[in-house]
């Protein structure tokens, strides 16, 4: 089955995208996809602003919902079939299920075969690999999810970045009823780490970010406690959660950020014994310098993640299908574009008014 498809293809720092149609082809081993609405995601902005590198020309966009859109073989991640018009998402990363991060590590989406939605160069089988244009095309060891009816491609939309690599973290990290958290940046990554927790029984759960407004959205998403370390220095701010934990400090720390800043603070502010999972630095050069006695002496756990385990994507779904009555995640995205205002859309994100600037191709 053959189709003509509209693509943007993104060509380098400081060049506009370029929209135009290519001939794309659907097989029964793979999954042609009708992209229905994708978003802008920070690893977006980092790509376009020169922060981090891609080979170009390619597609960019990651975090995708969309339809079915041709028979195919391949089957979901629970084993089912795949029918024309099912409403899905998918893992980030491609994996084989054999190599040794994926048999031995548990580390699928580092999987030696790894391929990257959003990320590849657009040619030969990864020129329809972004979520950036009309259609998309998936391959085999994709871990492709059902969308249930009852949430909107506004919810959904996010789940498959954002949502499942603060799952993963989580759960990597660990979780306990009672804690308290802070969570270093309200980005989007933030503000869902925020409502997780607080579904989990955090008891304290303390957002820290210079943006008053996505402070605002922390506190509906579940913060008890906000600071912007503008005016809040980071005495003040060691000094308050001590009064929230009894002198303790906080028992988890959750950086999201990207700030180089974060880690420091969090190892500063956590108690004895506590935890830090660091998810926010994808870009390269995020040097840090942290006081390493405290590190020691502290008996401080640090965890790096980088994107996720295919598990967490569908732990995520289960997650806003049971909670989109208590969180406005519909709100999270802000203004939608057609694919032709692309480069518009670009320059919206830029300006960070909001968590998420959506495309739809229309």
């Amino acid at each position: 089955m053959q189709i003509s498809a509209q693509i943007s293809q993104f060509h380098g720092v400081g060049m506009p995208f370029e929209v135009c149609e290519m001939p794309v082809v659907a097989t029964p081993d793979s999954i042609l996809v009708h992209v229905s609405l994708s978003t802008i995601c920070g690893s977006d902005l980092h790509t376009v602003s020169g922060r981090r590198g891609a080979e170009i020309p390619c597609i960019l966009g990651h975090e995708i919902v969309g339809t079915v859109a041709a028979p195919t073989r391949l089957r979901s991640a629970t084993g089912d079939a795949l029918s024309e018009g099912d409403r899905i998402t998918w893992s980030l990363t491609t994996s084989c299920g054999t190599c040794d991060y994926c048999a031995n590590r548990n580390l699928p989406q580092k999987c030696k075969t790894m391929f990257k939605y959003g990320h590849a160069r657009s040619e030969g089988a990864g020129a329809f690999s972004g979520g950036f244009a009309s259609h998309i095309l998936l391959h085999p060891g994709t871990a492709v999810y059902p969308i249930p009816d009852a949430i909107t491609d506004q919810e959904a939309v996010p789940i498959n970045c954002a949502l499942a690599t603060v799952v993963n973290g989580l759960m990597n990290i660990g979780t306990q009823s009672g804690e308290t958290a802070v969570v270093h940046g309200a980005g989007m990554l933030g503000i869902y780490a925020t409502c997780y927790l607080h579904e989990k029984g955090y008891e304290g759960i303390v957002v820290v970010d210079t943006n008053e407004s996505r402070l605002e959205i922390a506190r509906r998403f579940g913060a008890t406690h906000t600071f912007n370390p503008d005016k809040t220095s980071v005495v003040e701010i060691e000094t308050a959660l001590k009064e929230l934990t009894n002198g303790r400090g906080a028992d988890l720390g959750v950086e999201v950020s990207g700030a180089t800043i974060g880690i420091p603070h969090l190892i500063t502010w956590l108690a004895i014994g506590g935890r830090c999972v660091t998810l926010g630095y994808v870009y390269p050069n995020a040097n840090i310098t942290v006081d390493a006695h405290q590190l020691v002496t502290k008996c401080v756990t640090l965890r790096g993640i980088h994107n996720y385990h295919h598990t967490a994507l569908g732990e995520s779904i289960r997650f806003v299908e049971e909670n989109r009555s208590r969180y406005p995640f519909t709100e999270l995205i802000g203004e939608t574009y057609q694919l032709s205002e692309i480069n518009t859309a670009f320059e919206h994100a830029f300006r960070q008014e909001v968590l998420r600037v959506a495309i739809a191709p229309g």
